[in-house]
């Protein structure tokens, strides 16, 4: 009987460890509480998709982290050239977009074609949602899921309302997610982007 008490113990081991091991694998997302290494260059363009403010406290935090970076709300596509990679700042704004001579399908192609020519020419893009429960609605969710499988990596609230829709976009398209809880909680994952 005592021959077989460490195979016996074997057996229950991989019983228990093989079913979790499983579960694991096939669930995983890549979150970061910041990237280990840095994927994207300085200079940078500060977009918007969706045209909400947001996009200025990007610019903001960027210059207080010493970023080379030009906030264009309104960038299109042809104006990559001068940039090595993009931060887009998804957030569906009316008032917003009434300022810009588009409307939202217009705006919503923009930020389709920005994201493919910047893939199309390998400059990183970053998405950065700061929409969370305030603009959490179906047209911020557009522009979200248009632009989201084109990116290099995800910044965003933890406190959003579609979460699973989330998981499995980024899961699909296996882009590294960071998701703070406020604000400033952004300056450590988006410098690690660049440092």
């Amino acid at each position: 009987m005592r021959k077989f008490l460490p195979a016996f113990v074997c057996f229950c081991l991989a019983l228990i460890l093989v079913p979790s091991s499983i579960g694991s694998t096939t669930s995983k997302i890549n979150t970061y509480p910041n990237l280990p290494a840095p994927i994207a260059k300085e200079r940078i363009l500060i977009t918007s998709a969706g045209q909400a403010v947001e996009g200025a406290i990007m610019q903001s935090i960027a210059e207080n982290l010493n970023l080379e970076a030009d906030y264009r709300p309104r960038a299109l596509d042809t104006d990559l050239y001068e940039y090595k990679s993009v931060v887009i700042v998804v957030g569906y704004s009316k008032n917003g977009l009434a300022q810009t001579v588009r409307n939202f399908q217009e705006e919503l192609s923009r930020s389709k074609h920005l994201v493919q020519e910047a893939e199309a020419n390998g400059i990183s893009v970053i998405v950065v949602d700061f929409s969370g429960s305030l603009r959490n609605d179906s047209t911020t969710w557009k522009l979200l899921e248009e632009v989201i499988p084109h990116c290099t990596y995800y910044i965003g609230f933890s406190h959003t309302k579609k979460m699973d829709k989330l998981h499995a976009i980024v899961k699909e398209h296996h882009i590294p997610i960071t998701l703070i809880d406020q604000i400033m909680d952004i300056e450590v994952p988006f410098n690690s982007a660049y440092r």
